[in-house]
């Protein structure tokens, strides 16, 4: 059996959507709490044979719950990869949280407790594989799931080769799209197994590059700490934390440097003279003057008033 079907919220009275979207998504996957609006805006295409499923959805705001109840009364039996198009899913599952967005994409299970959040106009892909099809591959796959990279290497192949499968839905029959998905469940346990070994010298220079490159882009939050770092890149903290001690630094520490730097160029910057140093500090992520002030004297040597009267006078 394979078959290709599509269905949109706008087919449906608009205050029957939200049942609709529940009991469609449910059936597809497995038995699901969700908490949407009653007139729900949402697509589904569903891709299937008897043994693989690939799903295309895009729609409105929702929260997803899978209770360790649900788990115990409907188990899932099955793992699946998690591919954003558009959007950012934040994915909780066993107290770990990782946001997935169209760079990495999420090998995870559903017989765990799970929660997963996103917002308007969310569109993602899901490749559900029978499990042991998979544990025969990779035995030893967290009970949380692993977020894969999506941008380059196996992981990229991984991508295009689902999206040429999608592409191709309806030019195939059943025994080529299960021929297709096996061949995907083997990229992906290629992948896993690559991004789970020891990383190169090369690659763990380009974990650390992307690292600094968020803290720098985001160091004005004063929210700013580790474990954001870390759900936001989709890494464990502890990952964050070894890739962040080889070059001699901590989560805090970087933060730090960034914000400091940060305020330096603000400090110097004429655009910025009509801002008090108290409002220079904040706005670089600080939430104390006198913690600003004594980290800036150490790290440059002279007051942030010094530097703002040396830029004037030089400007």
């Amino acid at each position: 059996m394979y078959s290709v079907d599509v269905w949109r919220s706008e087919d449906y009275d608009h205050l029957d959507r939200g049942d609709w979207w529940r009991a469609q998504v449910s059936a597809i996957h497995c038995p699901m709490s969700f908490s949407l609006s009653d007139n729900y805006q949402g697509t589904l295409e569903h891709q299937y044979s008897d043994t693989y499923q690939l799903v295309r959805w895009s729609g409105a705001a929702e929260v997803i719950t899978r209770s360790a109840s649900d788990v115990r009364r409907h188990p899932h039996g099955a793992y699946e990869l998690l591919i954003p198009v558009k959007g950012e899913l934040m994915l909780e599952q066993d107290r770990r949280a990782a946001m997935v967005t169209p760079t990495v994409m999420a090998l995870t299970t559903l017989d765990t407790a799970t929660d997963l959040r996103h917002g308007d106009g969310f569109s993602s892909v899901a490749f559900v594989i029978p499990r042991d099809r998979l544990d025969a591959r990779v035995p030893a796959l967290p009970r949380a799931g692993t977020v894969l990279d999506a941008t380059s290497g196996l992981g990229r192949i991984v991508v295009d080769v689902v999206g040429s499968l999608r592409r191709e839905r309806y030019e195939l029959n059943g025994s080529q799209f299960d021929a297709i998905a096996d061949r995907i469940v083997d990229l992906v346990a290629l992948a896993y197994n690559a991004d789970t070994a020891t990383p190169s010298v090369a690659v763990q220079e380009g974990l650390v590059t992307a690292i600094r490159r968020f803290v720098r882009e985001n160091a004005h939050d004063p929210n700013l700490t580790g474990a954001v770092i870390a759900m936001r890149l989709g890494w464990s903290l502890r990952h964050v934390q070894a890739q962040l001690q080889r070059t001699g630094t901590t989560p805090s520490e970087l933060i730090r440097e960034e914000r400091l730097a940060l305020a330096r160029l603000r400090l110097q910057d004429r655009g910025w003279s009509h801002q008090s140093v108290t409002q220079v500090a904040y706005s670089s992520g600080f939430g104390d003057l006198s913690t600003f002030s004594n980290a800036y004297r150490r790290a440059f040597g002279e007051r942030p008033s010094d530097t703002r009267s040396a830029a004037s006078d030089t400007g």
